[in-house]
C-alpha cells in the first residue's frame, strides 16, 4: 500500500511511499528541501555539522553532481575546504583528469563510464539508492600511475543526492 509523504512545515507533496502495515496512517512525513535549512537553523546545526554526526566521507551533491554540502571527513577526503567545493562538479572536486578536457567534468565521452556520475544520475532519477559500488579514479595527471579504488553509496534525500565514498 503507498500513503502519500508531505513535508512537515510547508505540507507540500514529496512523492508516495511504500507501506507495509496492516493500518498504515494516510500520510507520512518529512522535509522538502526549501525547509530544510528552516529546520536546521531551528536545530542551531550547520548542515556541515549535521553532516559529521553521519558516518563516512559524505557529500551532498545535486542531479548535475554538483556539491552542496560536505562533511568533515569528505573534505579531508579530497583535502580541501567547503569553499574550494561547493557548487563543483564531482569530477571537479575530486582531480578527474577528464574534467580539464574540453567541455568539462560530465561532457566528455569519458564521463559516461563514470561510476560516480551515473550512480548519482541514477539515484536522482529513479530514487534508487546504490550500496558499495566499485568504483576508481585515475588521477596519473598527478601522481604517476596512481588509481585510488574505493567504493560509493547513494541516497536520494529530496531534490539531492547523499554520496558516501569508502575506501576500498
Amino acid at each position: 500500500m503507498e500513503m502519500k509523504q508531505v513535508c512537515i512545515y510547508c505540507g507540500c507533496l514529496l512523492g508516495s511511499i511504500e507501506t507495509h502495515s496492516e493500518k498504515p496512517k494516510p500520510i507520512s512525513h518529512g522535509i522538502c528541501s526549501a525547509c530544510l535549512p528552516k529546520f536546521l537553523k531551528g536545530m542551531g546545526q550547520p548542515i556541515n555539522d549535521f553532516l559529521d554526526t553521519l558516518p563516512g566521507a559524505l557529500f551532498i551533491v545535486d542531479a548535475e553532481c554538483r556539491v552542496i554540502a560536505s562533511n568533515t571527513k569528505g573534505l579531508q577526503h579530497v583535502n580541501k575546504d567547503i569553499d574550494a567545493i561547493k557548487g563543483k562538479l564531482a569530477g571537479e572536486v575530486f582531480e578527474c583528469k577528464h574534467s580539464k578536457e574540453p567541455g568539462g567534468c560530465g561532457q566528455t565521452i569519458h564521463c559516461k563510464a563514470c561510476t560516480i556520475r551515473r550512480v548519482v544520475t541514477r539515484t536522482a532519477e529513479t530514487g534508487e539508492s546504490a550500496l558499495r559500488v566499485p568504483a576508481c579514479l585515475d588521477l596519473a595527471h598527478i601522481s604517476k600511475d596512481f588509481t585510488v579504488r574505493f567504493y560509493i553509496s547513494s541516497e536520494k534525500v529530496n531534490d539531492a543526492v547523499q554520496l558516501c565514498i569508502e575506501d576500498a
